[in-house]
């Protein structure tokens, strides 16, 4: 290991050690703050703007006070809160084809931890599931209270899809569907919603705004060819 004399101004060593009588407190300091510590390889007078910075007591504490906070903040153990391992949990009876007990943990996530970010995802994923099984007025309420809470994109444009297909009101429903859109992360996405839009509208026989928006998308490079023309024809027959 090689030893570099440090050679530390005699001045600022006294400082350290025993102050100077002949100075204020508030001078001490303010000549500790603009004094440089020196180093063997260059006299003060050699010093640039950046040496006098560098080799700045204050600036060399903050750096090494930084480091090593960054360094306990990165080796501290990430802990989740019970909501979030609650949750988790759920998410395992999902992945293991366990509906009834996802279900069940869902809504004791719902119910034990209310006003959580992982409460709010639970009930986005009853509401799924109540759609999926047709139970379309327990989807309505669960859609419509965490749509716009959730923290994720994909969701949001999920959460709002279904909404926009459960709500009986067309102007309702056309508004999900366009915050749907809004949320989409892709061009397929909005692509997809807008298909369903259309959709939407020719079920209540509105043919000519249905076709509106079909014909401003591009029929023969989207990922969903096959729906828009079944969507196109079946607003083709509306009179």
């Amino acid at each position: 290991m090689l030893n570099y004399p440090r050679n530390l101004d005699q001045n600022y060593i006294n400082y350290l050690i025993i102050g100077n009588k002949h100075m204020s407190l508030v001078n001490k300091i303010k000549e500790m703050i603009s004094s440089p510590i020196s180093v063997s390889y260059k006299q003060k007078k050699e010093y640039s703007k950046l040496d006098m910075i560098v080799l700045n007591p204050i600036f060399l504490f903050l750096l090494v006070s930084f480091v090593m906070w960054s360094a306990w903040d990165v080796s501290r153990p990430q802990t989740s809160s019970p909501a979030d391992t609650a949750l988790s949990n759920a998410m395992v009876y999902f992945e293991r084809g366990d509906f009834d007990n996802a279900v069940l943990q869902l809504e004791s996530v719902v119910e034990d931890h209310k006003k959580t970010s992982a409460a709010v995802h639970a009930k986005f994923y009853l509401g799924r599931t109540a759609f999926i099984n047709g139970n379309n007025d327990k989807a309505m309420m669960l859609l419509s209270e965490c749509a716009s809470k959730l923290d994720y994109p994909t969701l949001k444009t999920e959460a709002y899809i279904m909404l926009g297909q459960l709500d009986l009101d067309l102007d309702n429903a056309l508004r999900f569907f366009d915050k749907a859109a809004k949320n989409a992360l892709s061009d397929n996405e909005v692509t997809y919603v807008s298909i369903l839009k259309a959709k939407r509208l020719t079920m209540v026989g509105k043919k000519s705004e249905a076709l509106e928006i079909l014909d401003n998308l591009d029929s023969e490079n989207n990922a969903y060819k096959e729906l828009f023309e079944e969507v196109y024809g079946l607003a083709l027959t509306l009179n």
